[in-house]
């Protein structure tokens, strides 16, 4: 389904994220250092990337209108305990960005957009308080693929989680 906030053009739908096979290994980077394997050695088997393909292509068919093809520039894996974060950013060098929902204990972190027109905005805060958000959060429970202009500024909040909240997020760049 996809849902326009701000507006921009959001994907959420379920993906059963068992059939993501990425072989991969961790490291802690960023200001939030947060565990990651983000420009670490990947690797998605083959029948993954086909199935992964084939879901994003059912976002990118309903936006673009002209034939394509998606090209993955990337995927990586996040791993999120107690208090663990990802502070606010966007993913530059890409059309759309991907996640994928594996593990989501009880406490977890939450995705969370920022409206690209924030700043214009302020002033129509309280006369559009029905209809202007400056924050969203989309569904996120396991098995959930999101996908969104990599120009949305994004962040994952700190979590009370035990057990690990493991997200699979990736970059797409459409080749017209």
């Amino acid at each position: 389904m996809i849902k326009n906030y701000f507006p921009q053009p959001f994907y959420i739908s379920n993906f059963d994220s068992s059939l993501i096979d990425l072989k991969y290994v961790t490291t802690r980077k960023w200001e939030s250092n947060t565990i990651t394997s983000w420009h670490n050695d990947n690797q998605l088997r083959e029948k993954s990337y086909i199935i992964l393909i084939e879901k994003l292509s059912e976002y990118t068919n309903k936006i673009i209108s002209k034939k394509h093809k998606i090209e993955l520039l990337d995927i990586w894996a996040n791993e999120y305990l107690k208090k663990d974060f990802q502070e606010q950013h966007i993913h530059p060098g890409s059309h759309f960005s991907f996640t994928i929902i594996h593990k989501c204990p009880p406490g977890s972190g939450r995705l969370k957009f920022y409206n690209p027109y924030e700043n214009y905005g302020m002033y129509y805060e309280e006369i559009f308080c029905n209809y202007y958000d400056f924050v969203v959060e989309p569904m996120q429970k396991e098995n959930t693929i999101i996908i969104w202009p990599s120009y949305m500024r994004h962040m994952v909040t700190p979590g009370s989680n035990k057990t690990k909240r493991i997200t699979y997020s990736g970059n797409i760049k459409i080749i017209i």
